[in-house]
């Protein structure tokens, strides 16, 4: 296994600087303060709940009928009353936690370190309730909507919140006799939050995008490449301008996504494990949302990463430790073709019980670019065996860690 380094301090300095979240940019309490005041704790309830309800708030463009909107605005308003409820108890329950299994310092936990936590076992209750399945009615319906309404994927607004208008979209696809329905499922889904629940299904592998691709690259649909057509958009973009996955539009992602699952079920994929996939596909993890808050663009421009990926800042700022398995399919010569993460255990302070599948891919961009990285070999490939190897994620890790073995740069 290798080790990852953390950010070197002047960078580090920087990612802490550029916390994006209200709370924490706008309040610094001293970190040895033995409890927190009943402001400090206002301050910390009302932030995450201006975060939560980013994400159940409709906007105003969204087209929808206005029986629909009334309805959901309401689903929407209960969750977060329910949520303001339950919030205070994490809290505590977080402060309690940081005191009980502290470093020995005596200190007792700052208060910023006890909302993060509290934010980022938040931020997977909204990633958990993206991959939650519902009762059969809610799957079938879902996949009805998916597979004939060609605007369920239209949302406006802030794209990177947009958890809950998605589903209300897809909703409003459907005859009005199922939405009463439909909206039953989202209430009891939305219920499931805080409680104990069964672990999510894998990640699929390949992920659903890396799947399309792979279809779209093996040249024009014909008879030897059968396939369903993209929608316009997608062939202009896709096909047209030839753009990667991580240049489309949210928008786009997203009828990539649809036109994904479409195209599974044609070739016989099981309807759950289509459903399953779309819905990795189009979850919205913790990078998607605050990633740019934390690692600009050539933030790791001098680190050098043919010894050593850089940590993430995100990373770092949620103290997110664990390890990646990553494939390698290489070329004659042992050079990298393609690279995919196929395994992810991941360990996120204040999330506990449940996988933190809103930060499992955090080290997904970075290990891939290493991976990836011009010039590097791995040795004469074994058939067609793809190279593996693991990475290690420690923040209080080796600082000089190695390439992997074999690997050359």
């Amino acid at each position: 296994m290798m080790r990852a380094r953390r950010p070197p301090p002047a960078l580090l300095c920087k990612i802490l600087l550029a916390a994006a979240f209200a709370w924490v940019s706008g309040y610094a309490p001293a970190a040895t303060a033995p409890a927190f005041s009943d402001d400090v704790r206002v301050q910390m309830q009302q932030a995450l709940h201006r975060e939560l309800a980013r994400a159940f708030t409709l906007d105003k463009a969204l087209a929808l009928d206005p029986a629909l909107r009334t309805s959901a605005d309401k689903i929407a308003q209960e969750h977060l009353a329910r949520m303001d409820k339950v919030l205070p108890g994490w809290l505590d329950e977080e402060r309690v936690r940081q005191s009980d299994t502290g470093t020995g310092t005596g200190k007792p936990p700052s208060s910023q370190a006890v909302y993060l936590a509290v934010f980022a076992r938040l931020m997977n209750e909204l990633a958990l309730w993206q991959l939650e399945p519902g009762d059969a009615h809610y799957e079938n319906a879902t996949l009805t909507a998916l597979r004939t309404a060609p605007n369920v994927c239209d949302v406006t607004g802030d794209y990177y919140f947009s958890d809950f208008a998605s589903r209300i979209l897809r909703i409003q696809a459907l005859p009005a006799t199922e939405r009463e329905a439909m909206l039953a499922g989202e209430r009891q889904l939305l219920a499931h939050w805080g409680q104990p629940r069964a672990n999510p299904a894998p990640w699929p592998d390949p992920l659903p995008q890396q799947a399309a691709y792979a279809l779209l690259q093996r040249g024009p649909a014909d008879a030897g490449h059968p396939r369903l057509a993209l929608p316009p958009r997608l062939a202009y973009t896709v096909l047209g301008q030839g753009k990667d996955y991580a240049g489309l539009h949210p928008v786009e992602r997203c009828a990539l996504q649809q036109w994904w699952l479409q195209e599974s079920l044609r070739q016989g994929v099981a309807p759950a494990a289509a459903l399953n996939a779309f819905r990795y596909g189009t979850m919205l993890t913790a990078s998607d949302r605050a990633g740019n808050a934390f690692d600009k663009p050539g933030a790791d421009a001098g680190d050098d990463l043919a010894a050593h990926p850089p940590y993430p800042g995100i990373a770092s700022r949620f103290g997110v430790t664990g390890v990646t398995t990553v494939s390698v399919r290489l070329d004659p010569a042992g050079k990298p073709l393609q690279a995919a993460v196929i395994g992810r255990k991941i360990d996120v302070p204040g999330i506990r019980g449940v996988r933190p599948v809103a930060y499992e891919d955090v080290f997904d961009a970075v290990i891939a670019k290493y991976a990836m990285q011009e010039g590097r070999t791995y040795g004469k490939p074994s058939g067609d065996v793809p190279y593996k190897f693991q990475m290690v994620w420690d923040l209080d890790g080796d600082k000089n860690p190695k390439a992997p073995k074999g690997a050359k740069k």
